[in-house]
């Protein structure tokens, strides 16, 4: 069974959910960080700027998961925000798939 790293990143971000309810909601985030990052310096090209930008994301995507940490329980709005960051950083990194 093969996953692709889009399809992959999903779960990540599905994981992320779950770690956030438990109450940790970093958990996921260090490896987010350490894959995409590596995955722009990879690219060609200036990768400041995507750099820059992907850090703002991760600290929405923080905040996000840092909401759903301290609510009683998780609602559907929230699993959709969180999910949506999997299309913002598709935006914005050379995967090697097309989605």
């Amino acid at each position: 069974m093969n996953y692709s790293e889009i399809e992959i990143l999903g779960e990540i971000l599905r994981e992320g959910i779950y770690w956030a309810y438990m109450g940790r909601p970093f958990e996921v985030l260090p490896f987010l960080r350490g894959k995409l990052l590596t995955k722009i310096k990879s690219s060609n090209g200036s990768y400041k700027d995507k750099e820059m930008e992907l850090e703002r994301a991760l600290k929405e995507l923080e905040m996000l998961y840092k909401q759903i940490s301290v609510s009683e329980n998780v609602d559907e709005k929230q699993i959709r925000e969180v999910l949506a960051y999997k299309q913002k950083f598709v935006q914005f990194l050379a995967f090697e798939e097309d989605l």
